[in-house]
């Protein structure tokens, strides 16, 4: 039987008005039930209710995530400074609000399942509320609703369409009377143009100074080099070419894994056996992410994603949610039981816990568990992909499968369910974005606050985000694109959102074919590879230095020549050679030669980033007299600074090693470099090079 806690968002119709406001207003949430309603923080009545002005953008959420849709949530309360109508005596006049809620690219992808567009404004602190103010441009009749109480259960307090016969808008008034620290609003259509809401009311307790905006942590990740970067891929056979990367973060597909058709849930029996096989001689399995993990001591992901075999058979396309059965309400967690179940199998197949054999339902003889081969599994990729159209996932939705997935919405479900269950030391993967969206991540934050009995933040294995360097029809350079800038922002606001869960560059990369959307530009005197090479290095340094702490590079093999201009069809590192075999592109080789140099290497300090010639120090992490500098020129058209000096002071033998990107070469090209007068003399390109000594 499906939770009730999950069921206030169905439509409610106009006519229920009649009931709205009857009964007993429970004190909401955060209230001290010794106070009195209506009442101050003083205990006096609240015979004068006051605009409520302790409104930010930080407390607004945006329920469908539609920032990637050119939409803002705070845009209801951005002018409330502006405005106080209850004051102005007669609605209409005063300043008049312009600023719109609504997303404006694909906006009818966010109002799914007729349940429209949803804000939640959190006030911090309960109100007792009185009169809410909404500033209505609209040109059509929409329906509007206002809802107080909380994520698990909504009151309606007032429903109207909108539209006004006033070309520059009118205020309108609607009676809340109701204790609440939280208020919704829901758009039944983007053409409802509310551009503005103000409440009044008396608070319950003393209202929350506004959200800190800085951020005091570390600035960098501790991450060594050799444990920071990884790649993307479907299955690599020829496993040197893994070397320089820690992670593998592996495509895969759920109906590979779940792929009865036979049976009903939940009667049915997974398959662990994609990219694996019984060795009869070993008496064990084999897999190849075992080979993987030994070739280069790293961590391997599923990133899981599309519907199980049975739903595929029955024609649902890849980016449906994957619910146990068609038509189940895609934002209840228990929707998604058959999916938790295939979760379950999975950490206790490949996990690190030792599980009971007798509770497992495999297709497969003999049953074994914890082979201690995964620990991290990713559930879905991409979910917010705005291209999908009515298959985009909203927040709502993708917590639901998460905390499904994560311990079967806290053991709601039952044995067998989420991850949690089957190894306690398994961690869920947030689904890599599809930009650097922190609002999304925010919402999912208050999601887990206010859905979740534990209030636990489910994806203890990392939020991440993909970004590419790029105006959308050619290749930027990720000094062009801001992308130390942007990542340190990002960073800085996720780890405020989410302490202590690692932020993860999932998707970066270039095509090598210039041509593509996303080519990298070709430098004078490069070819097309080299300089994705360097655009390489100078993004993983970029990433690094923005205090991320990993950097997943896509692509690793290409399938496609380089004259493809298609995006993604050259961005492989490696690739078919003339006549057959394996290429390593430039790119290859420069990475290996950068994770060999510092691989036990984290940042350490930016030294310069102005002029001609930016500057990065790393620093040995387990011999910390040993630093290594990144020196590169950040520009595009061939500059060259000839004689460039670096002070370093006095250090080892006064003989520093400066190290060389080169084509075919796995280390990079060293040659000694002698100080004068406690300074290094070199040239400097726009391809990096690293200056090496101990101090």
């Amino acid at each position: 039987m499906l939770l009730n806690r999950f069921r206030s968002f169905l439509l409610v119709p106009l006519l229920s008005l009649a009931f709205a406001g009857c009964g007993r207003h429970p004190v909401g949430e955060g209230t001290d039930s010794r106070q009195r309603p209506g009442s101050d923080v003083h205990g006096s009545p609240c015979r004068a209710p006051s605009k409520i002005t302790a409104i930010y953008r930080e407390n607004v959420y945006d329920l469908s995530g539609y920032a990637n849709g050119a939409g803002d949530p705070f845009n209801l309360f951005d002018e409330n400074a502006y405005v106080d109508p209850r004051a102005e005596g007669v609605l209409g006049t005063g300043y008049l609000p312009v600023t719109d809620p609504q997303p404006k690219l694909r906006p009818s992808i966010y109002f799914q399942l007729g349940r429209g567009n949803r804000i939640v404004v959190d006030l911090q602190v309960a109100y007792q509320l009185a009169d809410v103010y909404l500033f209505d441009r609209s040109r059509v009749g929409d329906s509007v609703w206002l809802y107080t109480g909380n994520m698990r259960h909504w009151k309606l307090r007032a429903a109207f369409l909108s539209g006004t016969a006033l070309s520059s808008g009118a205020w309108r008034k609607f009676s809340l009377e109701d204790s609440s620290r939280f208020v919704l609003i829901r758009f039944s259509s983007y053409q409802t143009a509310i551009t503005e809401m103000v409440l009044y009311g008396c608070p319950y307790g003393a209202i929350p100074p506004p959200p800190e905006k800085r951020y005091d942590g570390p600035a960098f990740s501790r991450k060594m080099m050799k444990d920071f970067l990884g790649v993307n891929y479907v299955m690599e056979y020829e496993l040197q070419w893994l070397r320089p990367f820690h992670y593998s973060r592996l495509y895969n597909m759920a109906l590979d894994y779940d792929n009865d058709t036979v049976h009903t849930f939940p009667g049915i029996q997974f398959n662990m056996l994609h990219y694996g096989f019984w060795d009869q001689g070993r008496h064990d399995y084999h897999f190849n992410i075992d080979d993987i993990k030994k070739e280069n001591e790293g961590e391997v992901w599923y990133s899981i994603r599309g519907v199980s075999k049975w739903m595929d058979k029955k024609g649902f396309a890849e980016r449906e949610r994957p619910v146990t059965f068609p038509g189940l309400d895609p934002e209840n967690p228990m929707s998604y039981a058959r999916h938790a179940a295939m979760m379950w199998h999975m950490a206790a197949f490949f996990g690190s816990g030792k599980t009971d054999t007798s509770l497992m339902s495999l297709s497969h003889q003999p049953k074994k568990s914890g082979r201690g081969s995964m620990s991290l599994f990713e559930n879905g990729n991409e979910e917010d992909a705005v291209w999908e159209g009515q298959r985009y996932c909203t927040p709502l939705a993708y917590f639901a499968q998460s905390s499904a997935d994560y311990d079967g919405d806290e053991g709601r479900m039952g044995p067998g369910h989420g991850i949690l269950g089957a190894d306690s030391t398994s961690r869920l993967m947030a689904s890599g974005l599809t930009e650097l969206d922190t609002n999304r991540v925010r919402t999912y934050k208050f999601l887990c606050d206010n859905l979740r009995n534990d209030k636990k933040f489910v994806w203890t294995g990392g939020i991440q985000y993909h970004h590419y360097s790029t105006t959308g029809k050619k290749g930027l350079t990720p000094e062009e694109d801001s992308l130390r800038w942007r990542l340190s922002r990002v960073r800085q606001c996720t780890y405020r959102i989410q302490p202590g869960v690692e932020c993860i560059l999932g998707e970066n990369g270039y095509d090598k074919n210039p041509r593509s959307p996303q080519g990298a530009p070709v430098l004078p005197g490069m070819t097309p590879g080299q300089s994705q090479g360097i655009f390489l290095l100078r993004s993983i340094n970029a990433t690094a230095f923005s205090g991320f702490d990993a950097y997943i590079l896509f692509w690793l093999r290409d399938s496609d020549p380089e004259n493809n201009s298609n995006i993604f069809a050259t961005c492989g590192i490696i690739g078919p050679r003339s006549g057959g075999g394996t290429a390593a592109f430039p790119a290859w080789y420069y990475i290996s030669s950068m994770v060999q140099q510092l691989g036990n290497y984290v940042p350490d300090s930016i030294v310069s980033e102005q002029g001609k010639v930016w500057v990065y120090r790393y620093r040995n992490l387990l011999s910390p007299d040993s630093v290594a500098y990144f020196i590169y020129s950040p520009t595009r058209n061939g500059a060259r600074v000839s004689d460039f000096q670096l002070q370093v002071g006095a250090i080892f033998n006064q003989t520093a090693r400066i190290i060389s990107f080169a084509d075919g070469s796995d280390g990079g090209l060293e040659s000694d470099l002698k100080t004068t007068n406690g300074m290094l003399h070199f040239d400097v390109e726009e391809k990096p090079k690293l200056i090496k000594f101990r101090k």
